[in-house]
């Protein structure tokens, strides 16, 4: 029996909580039933929570199986839609040859030739130069059609000692050496301005130009000044 002096207005209450108090504790014990609905309030509100988000993910699952993509089918090296449409690129009978363009090698462009003269004209002009040349055993003569022709002595592989006559359309330098040089600088030779680049008193390189046609002369063991004249003097 509740005592009286909890009142009748807290009588049902403790009814609903099976509560038999004395006076001194009713207070605890009615604060400990309310804390008990609410944990009840907030544990529905969660499985409220938590159902709500599993249907709204089977909502977005089935949404997306509509727009999945058509079952395949394979036969032999082909793959085929639903409806039995071949899958373009899945045939490789359709498949073209793999793409070897960068393997490619440019060829040389240079054509061997038996004489100056036949040189000069697959270059597209007239060449003179040396056929033979003292202390090399070795001559080629080769030529760019419609660009440069030149004359290659050596000694084949007994030393690396080569020496070049080249002469080429336009003004422009058809030496092809690029290597540093201690001393660059003009000298005039048989009518012409040559630029003449060397080390340690010899000549490397030589090169000239008439406005028509561009000349080089060149030796791996270096010139003197008066061979070099000899040479400009033969090089047309």
């Amino acid at each position: 029996m509740i005592p009286q002096i909890v009142g009748k207005s807290y009588q049902k209450f403790f009814d609903g909580c099976n509560i038999f108090l004395c006076p001194a504790v009713y207070r605890i014990e009615r604060w400990k039933c309310r804390e008990k609905e609410r944990n009840v309030l907030i544990m529905e509100k969660f499985i409220a929570v938590i159902l709500s988000l599993v249907m709204a993910l089977a909502i977005v699952g089935c949404s997306g199986n509509a727009n999945a993509p058509a079952p395949t089918t394979h036969k032999d090296n082909a793959s085929f839609t639903a409806d039995g449409t071949v899958i373009p690129g899945s045939d490789p009978k359709t498949w073209g040859p793999a793409d070897e363009s960068e393997n490619v090698q440019i060829p040389n462009p240079w054509q061997e030739c038996t004489s100056v003269e036949e040189a000069g004209k697959l270059a597209g002009f007239s060449f003179t130069a040396p056929e033979t040349v003292d202390g090399y055993t070795e001559c080629y003569i080769a030529a760019i059609e419609g660009d440069i022709a030149q004359v290659i002595f050596s000694n084949g592989d007994e030393d690396d000692s080569t020496l070049y006559f080249r002469k080429g359309l336009g003004g422009d330098d058809i030496s092809g050496d690029y290597n540093t040089y201690d001393v660059t600088e003009e000298q005039t030779i048989d009518g012409h301005t040559v630029l003449c680049k060397g080390n340690d008193g010899l000549i490397y390189t030589a090169t000239w130009t008439d406005g028509t046609y561009s000349y080089a002369v060149m030796c791996d063991a270096g010139m003197s000044a008066e061979q070099l004249s000899v040479w400009v003097e033969a090089l047309a």
